[in-house]
């Protein structure tokens, strides 16, 4: 609504016509009225005449008042989840490089397989649904970036379409309907801007970096005749250009393997360090005004260039990264399996990484507190190269009353400490696990098993744990 008014409001509007004057002349005019005798009215007609018209001048502010009251619903609807995008996110007095954030942004990022014309940034007229989702919230006080990743197959409720994958909405309603739908399913979070981008302007973005360095877990073969894509890649550390890192972003085992949420999260965080690095130096700048460029966003370049600021001078553990709770189910009904969201981990998560307060209506004891070692679903990933660790670990975790513990495959990178990775957000939880493991690190990211609340990878360190910690 606010674009037609605005290209309403750009309109050009034709001259008018000057009226021309009546060729009477003054004596002309008086003697025409002279000669024309209009008899007044009877009473009754008069009254009728007054009483319609007072009728139609109730009825048209009826209707303009009515009018009004459905563009103002319609408006705040649009707009709720962005409050005024022409609002400056950042203090202008300071160099453009070096310009900071002046309060919290929460971004909405988006990515399609395409649809988006680098060039111009324009969308396509058939817009295709995202492959990608993630909110950011950039906050400058804290010095922090909280990342939560949504799944596409997210279940939603989408206006007058039902539940639907969250990636639909942005086939049904672009950037407006997904950021709105994404609102209301996260407690009403307001998302100040968005950026969306294609595959090929992933790729570019990444060249443009110079690559960015990443452990590939096991060996990924991507071919994609579409884009020209040919990907093969050996397990190990290693530096990928843009068309390495797109394929190992989308490579797919078999077509239930939800490995990608994983592998989207590892390529953030080699950006966020390769954006930190000081061997971009100079060069970042112009790296910044050219995707500002080629990406769509209604960010502004001096907003852009305080994201990434905040993202380079972050705080040590300043970048973290969450997957939205929930678990994958099929139904009779539904038989591609989709994302059902638990909510009571969603809030969990909205309060600690977002700062979103609760619902009204949620139980909020229920989501605050920790799980119980009873029910805490804790996957243990041995990283050590000692075969007997897990073992130990695992009778050990039983022995303090961590009832559902279970091994998953070994980590093929080998680890100096043991990893507590938060993979559902409840950071109080892993606190409380801390307790056994001192010198255990936080992995504020969800890179462990899917179906865990925390994931256990296990390190060298742990070999010592129990003649050190656990005979106390």
């Amino acid at each position: 609504m606010l674009e037609v008014i605005e290209l309403y409001k750009n309109l050009p509007i034709p001259p008018q016509k000057p009226k021309k004057k009546s060729a009477l002349s003054k004596r002309n005019r008086s003697n025409r009225t002279s000669k024309i005798s209009i008899p007044p009215l009877p009473l009754t007609l008069r009254l009728a005449r007054l009483l319609f018209g007072s009728f139609t001048l109730l009825l048209i502010a009826t209707l303009s008042l009515t009018l009004g009251a459905i563009i103002a619903v319609f408006d705040a609807k649009v707009t709720d989840t962005v409050p005024d995008w022409r609002q400056s996110w950042v203090q202008t007095d300071s160099p453009l490089p070096s310009l900071r954030l002046s309060r919290t942004l929460n971004l909405l990022v988006l990515g399609i397989e395409e649809g988006v014309t680098p060039t111009t940034g324009s969308q396509s007229s058939l817009p295709k649904p995202a492959e990608t989702l993630w909110l950011m919230r950039f906050d400058p006080v804290k010095n922090a970036v909280s990342v939560l990743l949504i799944p596409p197959q997210t279940r939603v409720e989408i206006p007058d379409r039902g539940r639907n994958p969250i990636a639909s909405a942005h086939s049904m309603g672009g950037v407006t309907l997904t950021s709105r739908v994404l609102s209301q399913t996260l407690n009403s979070i307001p998302i100040d801007r968005y950026i969306r981008a294609d595959a090929a302007t992933f790729r570019s973005f990444i060249d443009l970096l110079g690559g960015v360095e990443l452990f590939v877990p096991e060996s990924v073969s991507y071919q994609d005749s579409t884009q020209g894509i040919s990907v093969n890649l050996q397990p190990g550390w290693q530096t990928l250009k843009g068309e390495e890192t797109l394929g190992f972003a989308r490579f797919q085992k078999k077509e239930a393997d939800h490995s990608d949420i994983h592998r989207q999260q590892m390529i953030l965080q080699s950006v966020g360090d390769r954006l930190a690095s000081p061997t971009l130096g100079s060069q970042l700048p112009r790296i910044v005004q050219l995707m500002h460029e080629y990406i769509d966003t209604n960010l502004t370049l001096e907003e852009f260039f305080g994201l990434v600021n905040l993202l380079q001078h972050r705080s040590p553990d300043g970048l973290k990264m969450v997957l939205l709770p929930g678990e994958f189910t099929t139904r009779r009904s539904v038989p591609t399996p989709y994302w059902n969201i638990d909510t009571t981990g969603r809030d969990r998560v909205m309060y600690h990484y977002f700062d979103q307060e609760l619902n009204p209506g949620t139980q909020r004891d229920r989501a605050l507190s920790p799980n119980s070692p009873r029910t805490l679903k804790i996957a243990l990933q041995n990283a050590s190269g000692n075969p007997l660790i897990l073992g130990q670990m695992l009778a050990e975790l039983k022995s303090r009353g961590y009832r559902n513990v279970y091994p998953i495959s070994d980590w093929p990178d080998p680890q100096r400490q043991t990893q507590i990775i938060i993979q559902t957000g409840d950071i109080t939880a892993a606190t409380t696990l801390k307790t056994l493991l001192p010198t255990a690190q936080f992995q504020s990211s969800s890179l462990g098993d899917l179906k865990s609340e925390i994931t256990l990878r296990i390190g060298e360190d742990a070999v010592s744990f129990k003649e050190r910690y656990w005979g106390e």
